[in-house]
């Protein structure tokens, strides 16, 4: 098939005009960073494993920013995935739970039991960080935790095999992910069903908030108090006077403070968009929070209060109401009715760590929850609120002993995986990062928990610190696990310096190598130890030493042959191996097949013999043709000469 003129033309003009787009190598150019895409509850959120990441983290707002399309002074988003909304503005870290607990670097910590968080943490699966990226600004908020998003990340770090193998060996059925959410030091159970070897989806438990429905997922809060103070009650009181107004301050799964709707002058039943049209009441509520914050102890100054922390609440008596789906709800359907606000937006529906809040200080006599609570509750043993989509129904044990301290809390969500793949930032006029907060892959603590520290301006130092009686504990406990190959390399790990030395007789000896396919490594190692000796004792060098590196390449190749020599793992890839050579010989026959099918139809219609016409020296019409210089008397003579030369070629043997 002859080249189109068309690709001469294209050939010709890249010669001529080469691209020299390669020489600035100062431009920046797009990353990838693998990335998925989650529905937890009422939200949604880019999930990524820190370890992804770049080892700078100083680079990783930036990169976050980029992801979501933060400082968009439009509040759209447009130029990545966020949507404009603080629901739907957020990042979650996970990543495998590390080998040994961290006490440092905690505040709420230090208001828990030792006993209690050792034995909690010796059981824990995932650590997983939350990040909120402002809309219109570049705030990267990592101070409380994300309860909606809490119910995607059990079914997160099963599909990307996050969990020990145990797990996945169970089948289909129930499993139950053990999560620290290191923005609040909590725990969490994440317990879902698994089909087909990933977290189900199909279900028929619906939300208010979701169309459809899904399969639900049970989460367990463990000790739902003090998230950020370390007390259920910060101010030590159930009312506070703050800017006139009487609040309850409750520090919860995440603070919050719970204001009675009239007090304010508003419905307490009011859609988001009619919140919106209130810009005067927007703005006292936040004056209210940023106040509170303070009092709570949350922030020093009120310019120093985080833009999600703590929530602030306005709380009614259930009544009937539509909600953004345009139903109707009633009164008899509900226990309260709520509307939280988030830098200074009204949220579309009740963010979870905050309705598990509203449950704990529904929980506590004096609150204003409640004394706003519905005598006669929807459903034993659960609060039931009303929300701008609908309904949410928790519940919070307290403890027997002290009834103003929570246990845990119950809530049941919906996720579903959106889309896997990668996401793309650049580093364009970044600055250079810092270099303690450079990672490195030996690493066991949680890289997010050093991000959430370094963002809150302290240092993840002591997070990667061992003091000397936990090395010789840990290497104790290693050894005993160890087999004896792998006891045999320990004791190499400081080898005396090997050196050439002259040998009595060279041995070219085979090694007596078990049964085993001949493989190039085996002819490898048996060629090495034939010729080893005759090396060592040539006497131009001898007593000349080996230089450290070949000494480590040597137990290298020792520990990996001992690692890859087991039978079982030989017989395999020897199967695998004349597998592959008898897939590539049948590809080799085909190939030749068909070449000799393509010459014999090549040859079929090829005529091999002079044609006749030229034989004669006749032309397409049947005339004499006659060759230049040349004269003949008749046609006769000249047919009778040309058949005799053609009679003597055919004869010749």
């Amino acid at each position: 098939m002859r080249p189109s003129p068309a690709l001469f033309l294209r050939i010709r003009w890249q010669v001529l005009h080469p691209r020299r787009d390669h020489v600035a190598t100062s431009a920046p150019v797009q990353h990838a960073l693998e990335a998925a895409y989650y529905r937890g509850g009422t939200s949604r959120a880019v999930i990524i494993q820190p370890q992804h990441l770049p080892k700078q983290r100083a680079k990783w707002p930036s990169i976050f920013r980029q992801i979501m399309g933060s400082g968009d002074p439009y509040g759209r988003q447009l130029d990545g995935m966020g949507a404009g909304i603080s629901s739907l503005s957020k990042i979650c870290l996970v990543e495998p739970y590390g080998k040994r607990a961290v006490q440092a670097g905690l505040e709420s910590r230090q208001h828990q039991s030792a006993a209690d968080s050792s034995a909690g943490e010796e059981e824990l699966d995932i650590d997983y960080t939350f990040v909120g990226l402002g809309i219109e600004n570049d705030e990267v908020d990592v101070a409380g935790n994300c309860g909606n998003m809490s119910s995607a990340i059990g079914p997160y770090a099963y599909n990307a095999g996050l969990l020990p193998p145990h797990m996945y060996g169970q089948g289909d059925g129930q499993v139950t992910v053990k999560i620290r959410n290191t923005n609040t030091g909590k725990l969490i159970d994440s317990t879902f069903e698994v089909v087909g070897g990933q977290a189900a989806v199909v279900g028929d438990y619906t939300i208010d908030g979701v169309t459809g429905s899904g399969s639900n997922i049970k989460l367990d809060f463990k000790h739902p108090y003090g998230s950020k103070t370390g007390k259920v009650l910060p101010t030590g009181k159930r009312l506070d006077q703050i800017l006139g107004y009487k609040v309850s301050c409750v520090d919860g799964a995440n603070p919050a403070i719970f204001i009675r709707a009239d007090n304010i002058g508003v419905d307490g039943t009011i859609l988001p968009n009619d919140f919106n049209k209130l810009p005067e009441k927007l703005a006292l509520l936040e004056r209210i929070r940023k106040t509170a914050a303070v009092a709570m102890g949350i922030a020093p100054a009120e310019n120093l209060v985080p833009r999600t922390i703590p929530k602030i609440g306005l709380v009614s008596q259930s009544s009937t109401h539509p909600v953004l789906s345009g139903q109707t709800l009633k009164s008899t359907q509900m226990d309260i009715a709520i509307r939280f606000l988030s830098d200074t937006q009204p949220h579309r529906a009740i963010p979870l760590t905050a309705a598990l809040t509203t449950a704990v200080a529904a929980r506590i006599p004096g609150t204003i929850v409640e004394q706003m609570l519905s005598p006669d509750p929807v459903m034993k043993d659960a609060i039931t609120i009303g929300h701008a989509s609908g309904r949410l129904q928790v519940n919070a044990t307290m403890d027997e002993k002290n009834k103003l301290v929570p246990v845990t809390a119950t809530v049941y969500r919906t996720a579903k995986r959106l889309f896997e793949g990668n996401t793309f930032w650049n580093d364009k006029g970044e600055p250079e990062a810092e270099a303690d907060t450079n990672y490195s892959d030996t690493g066991t603590h949680s890289l997010g928990l050093a991000f959430m520290l370094e963002n809150r301006g302290k240092s993840s130092a002591p997070l990667y610190e061992k003091d000397a009686e936990e090395l010789v504990q840990e290497d104790a406990a290693e050894a005993q696990a160890t087999n004896h190959h792998e006891l045999q390399y320990r004791e190499l790990q400081s080898p005396p310096a090997l050196s050439y030395r002259p040998l009595l007789k060279p041995r070219n000896i085979a090694p007596q190598l078990p049964e085993h396919p001949e493989t190039p490594l085996t002819v490898a190692i048996t060629q090495l130890h034939k010729h080893l000796d005759s090396l060592l004792s040539d006497p131009k060098l001898s007593t000349r030493s080996f230089p450290t590196p070949l000494t480590d390449i040597l137990q290298s190749s020792y520990e990996k042959i001992v690692d890859h020599s087991q039978e079982r793992k030989g017989v395999e890839w020897h199967r695998w191996a004349r597998s592959l050579h008898k897939s590539k010989e049948r590809v080799r026959n085909a190939v030749q097949l068909r070449a000799a099918g393509k010459e014999r139809e090549r040859t079929k219609h090829e005529f091999k013999g002079p044609r006749s016409r030229d034989v004669f020296g006749l032309d397409r019409n049947g005339n004499l043709r006659r060759r230049s210089g040349t004269k003949y008397e008749d046609n006769s003579a000249l047919l009778t000469k040309r058949s005799d030369s053609h009679n003597s070629e055919r004869s010749r043997p």
